[in-house]
């Protein structure tokens, strides 16, 4: 009888093992396993999804990863990844592709909504830090092509040569709509003689430069690098749309109205009344609370070094940076728990 119960009891010793040890088997510090609840104990190795090199956001990229990494885990490394962008971002940090991404806070509404390219909603993102900066989206044409009414384009039917970042990516978006905006479509402009091509920005500087293409729409920084090179190197006029037109993204997409300021780039010696939007910093729900917090932390209380590093980013403030509006997500719970504590949430 003995013998039995005691065999009784280490049986039910090595089942209170296993429990425990699957109850426990998160790896410590990943930075997309295990659950808002996990400890982070050890280094943590995270992708920051930017997007293309010569982007502002590959830019930001590397002053955030040093801010962040210093609140990290020591031995912790941040991987900035330069590829997809404000469209696609969102989506890849939904599925677990990046732990932590640069967005819109349009675009990543859209998505948390299942709305405009989002066919479903994503609603595990969650939102960091919003109010980065401001985003405008400007469009330029090439002197020499003579028209800068697009709707003169589409009267006259003129084969005009549009060049876009890749297919997905929120200028290339956004381009559609402007273009549907007059009831033009890329078909359209095929069918006129005209091209539509997708490149990254140094191709399409390139092109503008060898007089290969005469439009081109993107939302972009003031400090632009490639819009900066382009309006150096290249004559171009910066387009100024209806302004019916802008009141129309604004109701019915959500842009913000905003005014790129004359002599932003060179040639473009007038404001410019336009759509705008913002930079957040965003993740999923799978983050750990603390990594979430620290990295929060790691952004917001330093806004001195984000100022220096790009000129858009003197737009951020730490009060800002927990607007819903300018995050466009529910906050992470380790975000939420650092502006409690910083007094900048109520």
């Amino acid at each position: 009888m003995k013998k039995r119960i005691l065999v009784s009891c280490l049986a039910l010793v090595f089942l209170m093992t296993v429990i425990v040890g699957c109850s426990s088997s998160s790896t410590p510090g990943s930075s997309t396993g295990g659950g808002s609840n996990v400890p982070s104990s050890g280094p943590v190795n995270l992708d920051l999804g930017t997007m293309k090199m010569g982007s502002a956001w590959y830019s930001y990229g590397s002053v955030l990863s040093e801010l962040i990494v210093k609140e990290l885990p020591q031995g912790s490394k941040i991987n900035i990844i330069p590829e997809s962008g404000a469209a696609a971002n969102p989506t890849l940090v939904s599925r677990g592709r990046f732990p932590v991404a640069l967005g819109y806070n349009q675009a990543c509404n859209w998505a948390y909504n299942g709305q405009f390219i989002y066919e479903k909603p994503l609603e595990n993102l969650r939102g960091l830090v919003g109010y980065l900066d401001t985003y405008y989206y400007a469009a330029v044409v090439s002197k020499s092509f003579g028209v800068t009414d697009l709707a003169e384009v589409k009267e006259k039917k003129l084969p005009i040569r549009i060049s876009t970042v890749p297919v997905g990516g929120m200028g290339e978006v956004v381009t559609r709509l402007v273009l549907e905006y007059y009831g033009i479509t890329y078909d359209d402009i095929i069918s006129w003689g005209g091209k539509v091509e997708h490149n990254d920005f140094a191709t399409i500087v390139d092109m503008f430069k060898d007089g290969q293409t005469d439009f081109f729409l993107q939302n972009i920084t003031q400090g632009h690098a490639s819009v900066t090179e382009l309006a150096l190197s290249t004559d171009v006029i910066f387009i100024q749309f209806p302004e019916e037109m802008i009141d129309s993204f604004v109701e019915k997409y959500g842009f913000s109205k905003e005014i790129l300021p004359a002599n932003s780039f060179n040639g473009q010696t007038e404001d410019i009344v336009s759509m705008g939007l913002t930079t957040n910093i965003f993740t999923n729900t799978d983050m750990p609370d603390d990594v979430a917090y620290a990295i929060t932390k790691a952004i917001v209380e330093n806004p001195d070094e984000l100022h220096k590093a790009h000129v858009a980013l003197e737009r951020f403030t730490p009060e800002g940076a927990c607007d819903p509006v300018g995050v466009g997500l529910p906050l992470h719970p380790g975000a939420e728990k650092y502006y409690r504590e910083a007094g900048l949430l109520k």
